[in-house]
């Protein structure tokens, strides 16, 4: 049988598919904004019914950094009072309460969503202390696909690539998400610089978008 969810169970099991999300960030004013998607559409009192029915279903965890797990109403109340933005500028130091998918959640949201996995692209970057460059990663299962994404990186991104700093490689097991491992998956790593030319190649290929929608049904 199907799993069935309202509109605000899905789009909370949804928020936390690639990362786990601070709960009392359910509230912000400008989620939608900071998220660039439609927002969960309950009200506070809904917000907190439904975050302790998915916890007493076991579809997720909800994890206090001051006090470990929670699970009761009042404790769901206490942790959305305690952060108002998704800035993490404004989040600071304060110990904060995440909320994230169980296995039986992930296993669930996979039975509805229908992700293909084999799409999925998790991309990562980091500036190394005093450099000009970015050291960037991008990673997929599906080789074809991640070589499609890196040449798309060319048109889409403002930046001016290394090329002799590219490495390919394979990873096995490859941790997907927090909550998802796959067999294996390829990578490709490199350094790369901010520009600000255009670049005026006529023809680009596919946009960033449409490697991300094409990994699942449904978002």
């Amino acid at each position: 049988m199907e799993p069935r969810f309202t509109r605000g169970e899905y789009w909370l099991l949804e928020n936390v598919v690639e990362d786990e999300f601070a709960i009392g960030a359910l509230i912000d004013s400008e989620l939608e904004l900071h998220l660039n998607k439609k927002w969960h559409g309950l009200t506070r009192t809904s917000l907190i019914e439904t975050l302790h029915r998915l916890l007493a279903s076991g579809l997720i965890y909800a994890k206090s950094e001051a006090t470990g797990c929670i699970s009761t109403h009042e404790q769901i109340e206490r942790a959305l009072n305690e952060v108002k933005s998704t800035d993490t500028d404004a989040v600071g130091k304060e110990k904060l309460t995440f909320y994230g998918l169980t296995e039986e959640g992930g296993a669930q949201w996979e039975a509805f969503a229908a992700p293909d996995w084999q799409a999925y692209i998790k991309v990562d970057s980091q500036v190394p202390d005093g450099s000009e460059y970015v050291i960037w990663e991008v990673i997929c299962a599906a080789k074809g696909q991640l070589e499609s994404y890196f040449k798309s990186m060319y048109f889409h991104y403002p930046i001016e690539m290394s090329l002799a700093s590219v490495e390919w490689d394979y990873i096995a097991p490859w941790q997907a998400t927090y909550w998802k491992q796959l067999d294996g998956a390829y990578s490709v790593r490199f350094q790369a610089r901010d520009k600000n030319e255009e670049n005026a190649e006529p023809s680009p290929p596919p946009s960033l978008e449409y490697f991300y929608d094409a990994w699942c049904a449904w978002r």
